[in-house]
C-alpha cells in the first residue's frame, strides 16, 4: 500500500511539473541606460558615464563594472557577486542615481535600469515579405533586380512604397496581435521604412526674408497642438471644452505663418521651403534571399513559458496569414523547438537507457523471476524522484532530466546487490523467506555507505557559486533523489518481492480455468438484483474473457521460451564461471606481485596526468544547430549602401548552396536592444542567418562556405552561432577570447592593441580566426570648435551656433504629424546639396539679433580621426582584442597568445591582459576543482562512520584516480574536450566509482573477521563479488550509451559527460577488482588490526 500511495502522489507531482529548457536562474547583473541626445563619445564618457561609474562603485556586492559611451547613450553594465538580492539592489541602485541625477547634464535622461536575464534574447524571429517571393531561386532573383531599387534612398518607386506599407502594416497589426499573446513582453521591428515629413528649407530666401531656424521650429510648434480650453454650464449639464490645432495632413503644415511684415503681409512655410512626404533616413535594413524585408524580434516575459509561447504565436500566424493572404510570414528561428527535441532527446535517451540496463540484468542474472524485481524498481524509483523534485520545486529541464538519465543505470546497483545477496542465500539453501531477510540485512550497511559517498559528492555543487553551480544545482538534486529512491526501494521493496512463492504455471492454468470465467447468478426474490445483473453480464463476462485469453497467452509463452531461456542462461552462468576463474588466476598473480600492479597502476596515472595537460579545454563544447551567422566585416567608415552591395554577394553564395533553404541578412545597425555587445552590429557590420534544412550539415556547409569566401577577397568575415536563452546562459561571453588593453590615455591604448594584433598576425597561430580589434578608430570626424570671443562680439549664444550647424547638416525633429495611433516625425532640414561637403557649410551665415553672420567667422574646423565608442572596464578605459577559436583548442591558444602579451612593452599604468571564455573556464573549473576536493573530503568522513577506521577508507579512496584513468584517456583518445560538462561528469564518476570498492572492502573485513587467511578472505570476496561488481558497472554503462551515442540536437553537451562517467566506471571496475585488494594487504599490515 505505501508505494500505491507513492504511485499516486508521484503521478499528481508529475502532472504539475513545469517543463523548460534550462533551471530559472536569476542573474546578478544590471544594466544603466542613459541617454544624451547629440553628443559625442567623448562628452558621453565625461559627463554622464564617469559619474555614474563613481555612483554605482559603491553599491555593496558588486563585482565587475563595464560601461560602454557611445554616440548619444550612455551604458553601463554591473556584475554582483553570486547571491546577492538583486530586488534589494535594485531598490539601492535607484536611490544612487536618483541622488546623482543632478551632476549630469540637464539635457540627460533619466538613468533607466534593465534587468538582465536570459529572456533577454529574442525566443522567435520572423520575417514579414510578399507573397510573390516564394523560393530560394526565385528569392535570389528578385533580390539582384530590386537590390539597387531599394538602396536608393532617394528616388521615389514603387517597391520603396511597398517597404514603406510592409513596415507599416507590420507595425500596426502584426506587432501588436503578437504583443497581445500572453507571456509575449514586446515585438521588435527590424528593417523596412519609417515615414516622415520632410521640410526642405531653402537657406537664400531664409537669408532673403531674415527669417532663422528657432523661429521655424517655434511657429511649428506652436500650430501643433491640441489644450483643453476648460467648461462651460448649460443648465443642468457641464460641457468640456478643447481646441483642436493640430495639423490633419502636410498641406496644412504649408500654410503655418512664419513671420509677419510691417505691411501685414505673412510669409508661410510653403513660401520658404519643399514640404514632402519621405521615410527617414536609416542605419540597417533586414533582407530574406537577397530581397528586402521586415523582421520581427519576440521577446518573452521572464517567468513565461516558451514552448507555449510558440505555439500561441504559430496559431496567430496561420490566422494572420488567412486574414492577410498577400503577406507572408516566415519562422527564422524558434527556440520553441530547440527545447521541444532537446526535452525529448533526453526522455529517450532515458527510456532507452533504462532498457538496456534492464537487458544487461537479463544477460547475467538468468532469472526472469529476478530481472522483473529488479525492473519494477526504475519505475517506483523514478516515481519517487518525480515525488521529491515536486516538494523541492525542481521543473523538468535538460538539466534535472540528464541528472535522471545519468542516474537510470545507478538506479539499479542498489537492487542488484541485494538480490544477488539474495539469490547466493537461497542457492545455499535457504527459503526465500529468511534469504531475502538475510541477503538484504547483510549488505544494508555497505550499500548504505556507498549511496550516501555519492549523495555526499553532490552536495557541494548544490553550494557552489556562479554559472556552473546554478546549472548544476538541479542535476546533482535529480541524482541525490534517484539514489536515494533506489535505497529505500532496495531495502524495502526488493526483499518483498523475493520472499514471495511463486504459483507454478500449472496452478496458474487450474485456477484461472477453474474460477475465472464463473459469474455467479444472484440468489433471492430481489427482482432488481437479476435486472443488474443481465445488464451487467455481457461487459463482466466480455471483461474476463479478454483477462483469461490474455493470462493463457502469457503463460503458454512462458512455457514455449522457458526451454530456450534456461539454455541461454546455463551458457551466460558457464561463461561467467570461466570469467571468473580467469579473474581468480589474475587476482592471484596480483597478490604475488603486488610491486608489479602498483608500477602499472602508477604509470596508467601518470599518463592520464600527461594526457589531463594536453587535452584542449573550453567552456562549453560546441553544439551544431540547423542554422548558423556569417557575420562580415567592412573597413571603417563604409557607407550602409556599399555594405549592402558587398552582401548581396555573399547571399548569392550562401544561396547557392545545398542544404541552405533560406539566409535572412541584418545589414548595419537594426536592434536598438542589443545594449551590450562589445562587438555591436554597426552600419559597416553585417550579419547573416544562414538556416540548414538538418543540424547534420552544420560543419559541412561553414566548411564549403569558407573555402569559397576566402577566393572572394577582402572581405572579413567569421561563423558564429546562433545566440538563444540556452547559449546566453551557458557560454555568455561574445566572443571566445577578448584580450583587453586597459590605459587611462585611448590612443595609447589602441596603439597597443594595434602592436599586439600585428603580432598575432604575424605569429599565424592555427585555429585562430576573426582577429579584429572591437574599438573602431579611424572614423573621419569635421571636429569644430566654437570661438568664444567672436560670438560675444555678436551676441550669439554658444548653443545658437551649435544648433544652427545641426539644423543645416543632420536636420530636427521639431513636431509631429498625428495619423491615427502614429505619429509622423515632421524633420527640418537643408537639401542634400548644402551638405556635400564642410565648404558649403562654412559658406552658410546665421542671423542673429538682425545681423547676417558668415558661419566662417563663429568656427575653426579640424579634419581627425575620432573612436566610435568608449570602452571602461572597472572604471579604467579599454581597447578589446576579438578572436574566435575553431575545434575548440583554446587552451593551447591561450598559451601562445599569452606568450605573444608578454613581449609587448608595457608602461606601468597599462595592463594587457586575455579574457572572455578563458575568464570563463579559469572561474568555473577552479570552483568545480574546490567542489571535487570537498566531496572527496565528505566521502572519506562517511566511509570513516562506516569502517570506523581512519586508515581503510584512503583504500576506498583510492578507486577514485582509478576511475579518472579510464574517464580522461576515453575523452583523449576521442578528441573530445575537457568542459565544465565534461567535469561534471568526473565529478559524477568519483560519486560511483567507490560503490564497488566499498562491497567489494567490506566483504573482505567479513571474511577476516570469520578467521579465513588475508588470501583467503580476498580470493573468497572476489569470487562472491564478482558478478555483481561487473552488473552494477555494465547497467550504468549500458544506460550511457544512447547519451554516447548523441543523436539529435543538443546532445553534444552530454556525450562528454557520459563518455567520463563510462571511460572511468570502466576503468575503475577492473582496476578496483585487481588493485583493491593489493591495497588492502598492505593498509591491514599498516594498521596493525588482528581478526
Amino acid at each position: 500500500m505505501f508505494y500505491i500511495g507513492i504511485a499516486m502522489l508521484g503521478i499528481f507531482a508529475f502532472s504539475k511539473l513545469g517543463v523548460d529548457l534550462l533551471p530559472n536562474v536569476v542573474l546578478p547583473h544590471l544594466m544603466v541606460q542613459t541617454t544624451y541626445n547629440n553628443a559625442t563619445p567623448e562628452e558621453i564618457e565625461k559627463l554622464v558615464t564617469e559619474p555614474l561609474e563613481s555612483a554605482v562603485g559603491t553599491i555593496p556586492g558588486v563585482k565587475d563594472i563595464k560601461s560602454v559611451s557611445k554616440e548619444g547613450v550612455s551604458i553601463i553594465s554591473i556584475d554582483f557577486v553570486w547571491g546577492t538580492e538583486i530586488d534589494k539592489t535594485i531598490l539601492t541602485l535607484r536611490e544612487k542615481l536618483d541622488n546623482i541625477r543632478f551632476v549630469l547634464p540637464r539635457e540627460a535622461g533619466r538613468p533607466s535600469i534593465i534587468r538582465a536575464n536570459p529572456s533577454s534574447t529574442p525566443i522567435m524571429s520572423l520575417v514579414v515579405s510578399y507573397k510573390s517571393r516564394k523560393s530560394k531561386v526565385e528569392n535570389r532573383k528578385l533580390g539582384e533586380q530590386t537590390n539597387s531599387e531599394y538602396l536608393d534612398h532617394y528616388s521615389p518607386s514603387y517597391e520603396i512604397e511597398r517597404l514603406i506599407s510592409l513596415k507599416e502594416i507590420s507595425r500596426v497589426i502584426f506587432k501588436r496581435r503578437l504583443e497581445q499573446l500572453d507571456g509575449v513582453a514586446q515585438a521588435v521591428l527590424t528593417g523596412g521604412l519609417e515615414r516622415e515629413i520632410l521640410i526642405e528649407v531653402d537657406l537664400v530666401k531664409l537669408d532673403m526674408y531674415e527669417i532663422t531656424y528657432n523661429q521655424i521650429e517655434s511657429s511649428l510648434k506652436s500650430s501643433n497642438v491640441n489644450l483643453p480650453a476648460g467648461s462651460i454650464m448649460k443648465g443642468l449639464f457641464r460641457y468640456s471644452m478643447r481646441t483642436l490645432g493640430e495639423y490633419a495632413n502636410v498641406e496644412e503644415i504649408g500654410t503655418t505663418i512664419i513671420k509677419r511684415n510691417e505691411n501685414g503681409s505673412v510669409i508661410l512655410l510653403r513660401d520658404i521651403a519643399n514640404i514632402k512626404e519621405n521615410f527617414t533616413e536609416r542605419e540597417g535594413l533586414t533582407r530574406l534571399n537577397g530581397a528586402e524585408t521586415v523582421g520581427l524580434l519576440i521577446y518573452k516575459e521572464p517567468e513565461s513559458n516558451t514552448v507555449s509561447i510558440s505555439e500561441s504565436v504559430n496559431s496567430i500566424l496561420k490566422i494572420l496569414e488567412e486574414e492577410y493572404p498577400e503577406y507572408d510570414m516566415l519562422v527564422v528561428s524558434d527556440q520553441a523547438d530547440l527545447i521541444q527535441n532537446a526535452i525529448s532527446n533526453v526522455k529517450q535517451e532515458i527510456l532507452f537507457g533504462g532498457v538496456l540496463a534492464v537487458f544487461v540484468l537479463f544477460f547475467f542474472l538468468g532469472s526472469l523471476r529476478n530481472i522483473f524485481i529488479i525492473g519494477i524498481t526504475i519505475p517506483s524509483s523514478l516515481v519517487l524522484t518525480v515525488l521529491l523534485m515536486y516538494l523541492f520545486e525542481i521543473n523538468f529541464n535538460i538539466i534535472s532530466l540528464g541528472g535522471i538519465a545519468v542516474g537510470i543505470g545507478m538506479l539499479l546497483d542498489n537492487a542488484i546487490v541485494v538480490i544477488e545477496n539474495i539469490h547466493r542465500h537461497e542457492q545455499n539453501g535457504l527459503n526465500k523467506r529468511m534469504a531475502s531477510i538475510l541477503g538484504a540485512s547483510e549488505v544494508a550497511m555497505p550499500i548504505t555507505a556507498a549511496t550516501l559517498t555519492t549523495i555526499a559528492v553532490f552536495l557541494p555543487l548544490i553550494f557552489v557559486k556562479g554559472i556552473a553551480g546554478e546549472l548544476f544545482k538541479d542535476q546533482s538534486y535529480a541524482i541525490a533523489f534517484s539514489l536515494s529512491a533506489s535505497i529505500i526501494t532496495a531495502l524495502t521493496l526488493i526483499p518483498m518481492l523475493a520472499s514471495r512463492e511463486k504459483l507454478t504455471l500449472i496452478k496458474r492454468k487450474e485456477k484461472y480455468e477453474k474460477d475465472y470465467l464463473v459469474i455467479n447468478y444472484p440468489t433471492g426474490k430481489n427482482i432488481f438484483s437479476r435486472i443488474l445483473f443481465w445488464i451487467r453480464f455481457p461487459f463482466v463476462f466480455m471483461f474476463r474473457s479478454i483477462i483469461y485469453i490474455v493470462v493463457k497467452g502469457l503463460i503458454c509463452l512462458s512455457k514455449y521460451f522457458s526451454n530456450y531461456f534456461s539454455k541461454f542462461f546455463k551458457i551466460v552462468d558457464n561463461w561467467m564461471e570461466k570469467l571468473i576463474e580467469k579473474y581468480e588466476l589474475l587476482l592471484e598473480w596480483a597478490l604475488k606481485n603486488k610491486k608489479t600492479t602498483i608500477l602499472i597502476t602508477a604509470t596508467l596515472l601518470l599518463l592520464t596526468i600527461l594526457a589531463a595537460l594536453d587535452i584542449d579545454k573550453e567552456f562549453i563544447p560546441e553544439t551544431p544547430q540547423d542554422q548558423f551567422i556569417v557575420e562580415l566585416h567592412f573597413p571603417k567608415g563604409t557607407s550602409l549602401e556599399g555594405n549592402a552591395e558587398i552582401t548581396s554577394k555573399v547571399e548569392r553564395v550562401i544561396l547557392a548552396q545545398s542544404n541552405v533553404l533560406f539566409a535572412v541578412s541584418n545589414i548595419g545597425r537594426v536592434n536598438e536592444f542589443d545594449f551590450m555587445n562589445k562587438d555591436q552590429t554597426s552600419v559597416n557590420k553585417t550579419n547573416i542567418i544562414v538556416k540548414l534544412d538538418s543540424y547534420k550539415s552544420f560543419y559541412d556547409v561553414q566548411k564549403r562556405l569558407n573555402a569559397i569566401l576566402k577566393e572572394l577577397g577582402n572581405i572579413k568575415y567569421s561563423f558564429k552561432q546562433v545566440k538563444t536563452a540556452y547559449s546566453t546562459l551557458l557560454d555568455p561571453s561574445e566572443n571566445d577570447i577578448e584580450i583587453k588593453i586597459k590605459n587611462n590615455t585611448m590612443d595609447k591604448a589602441y596603439l597597443a592593441a594595434d602592436t599586439v594584433l600585428n603580432k598575432i598576425n604575424s605569429a599565424n597561430i592555427s585555429g585562430l580566426t576573426s582577429l579584429r580589434i572591437g574599438t573602431e578608430k579611424g572614423i573621419p570626424e569635421y571636429q569644430i570648435k566654437i570661438n568664444r570671443e567672436k560670438c560675444g562680439n555678436y551676441g550669439i549664444q554658444i548653443k545658437e551656433v551649435s544648433q544652427f550647424i545641426s539644423n543645416i547638416v543632420k536636420g530636427s525633429v521639431v513636431t509631429y504629424l498625428s495619423d491615427f495611433d502614429k505619429k509622423i516625425a515632421i524633420n527640418i532640414k537643408t537639401p542634400n546639396t548644402n551638405r556635400d561637403a564642410i565648404s558649403d557649410v562654412l559658406n552658410e551665415s546665421i542671423i542673429s539679433n538682425n545681423l547676417k553672420i558668415p558661419l566662417r567667422e563663429l568656427i575653426d574646423v579640424e579634419l581627425t580621426k575620432s573612436y566610435n565608442e568608449i570602452w571602461h572596464e572597472n572604471q579604467r578605459r579599454t581597447v578589446y582584442l576579438y578572436a574566435n577559436v575553431e575545434d575548440g583548442n583554446i587552451s593551447n591558444i591561450i598559451k601562445e597568445l599569452e606568450s605573444i602579451v608578454s613581449s609587448v612593452d608595457n608602461d606601468k599604468k597599462q595592463t594587457i591582459t586575455i579574457g572572455g571564455t578563458n575568464d570563463e573556464i579559469k572561474d568555473s573549473f577552479s570552483k568545480l576543482y574546490i567542489a571535487l576536493i570537498i566531496s572527496v573530503l565528505l566521502m572519506y568522513m562517511v566511509l570513516a562512520m562506516e569502517f570506523e577506521s581512519f586508515l581503510f577508507p584512503f583504500i576506498i579512496l583510492f578507486s577514485v584516480p582509478l576511475g579518472l584513468i579510464g574517464g580522461i584517456l576515453l575523452l583523449y583518445v576521442l578528441g573530445e574536450s575537457i568542459s565544465i560538462i565534461s567535469i561534471m561528469g568526473l565529478i559524477i564518476l568519483v560519486g560511483i566509482a567507490d560503490n564497488d570498492a566499498v562491497v567489494k572492502v567490506e566483504f573482505i573485513m567479513r571474511k577476516r573477521k570469520e578467521g579465513l587467511a588475508m588470501n583467503d578472505a580476498i580470493m573468497q570476496a572476489g569470487k562472491d563479488r564478482f558478478r555483481p561488481i561487473v552488473m552494477n558497472s555494465f547497467t550504468v554503462i549500458f544506460a550511457l550509451i544512447p547519451m554516447m551515442i548523441g543523436i539529435g540536437v543538443g546532445t553534444q553537451l552530454r556525450i562528454s559527460l557520459s563518455l567520463a562517467v563510462a571511460g572511468g566506471l570502466l576503468s575503475a571496475t577492473f582496476l578496483t577488482l585487481i588493485v583493491i585488494p593489493v591495497l588492502y594487504t598492505y593498509f591491514e599490515k599498516w594498521s596493525n588490526k588482528k581478526y
